[in-house]
């Protein structure tokens, strides 16, 4: 019960932002719904360079999932073959520690955690 709460409460943190947050949103929502993934080890991920596929052809990519990591300029969203979105790294990195507040609010015995990966995420991309 308490990952539908956070979930809502994180899309409404994120639409509180004026940013584009619906596919990053979507994505971390279905990851979480569908069992693929908890959010401390998406974030993980993320600070590693990693983006995350929920399933076949629905995904995002950050650095190290481009075959030239150094060309790597803007977080891409897919839902099928065609790239559905983007947005500039720093939109993104701002939108996941506010996920990372959010998540932590909820479930303080992992926010220590959480916030170390949002802080290397942060890092990573500065």
């Amino acid at each position: 019960m308490s990952s539908l709460f956070w979930l809502e409460e994180l899309k409404n943190s994120f639409a509180s932002t004026g940013l584009n947050y619906e596919d990053l949103y979507e994505v971390i929502k279905s990851s979480v719904d569908r069992g693929r993934i908890n959010f401390p080890a998406f974030i993980y991920e993320a600070s590693k360079g990693f983006g995350f596929s929920v399933a076949e052809g629905y995904f995002y990519s950050l650095d190290q999932d481009w075959d030239d990591p150094e060309e790597f300029n803007e977080v891409s969203f897919f839902l099928g073959e065609a790239e559905t979105s983007s947005m500039p790294v720093a939109e993104y990195v701002f939108l996941m520690k506010i996920a990372a507040d959010v998540y932590s609010s909820f479930f303080p015995e992992q926010r220590d955690s959480v916030l170390r990966s949002a802080n290397k995420l942060e890092e990573r991309y500065s």
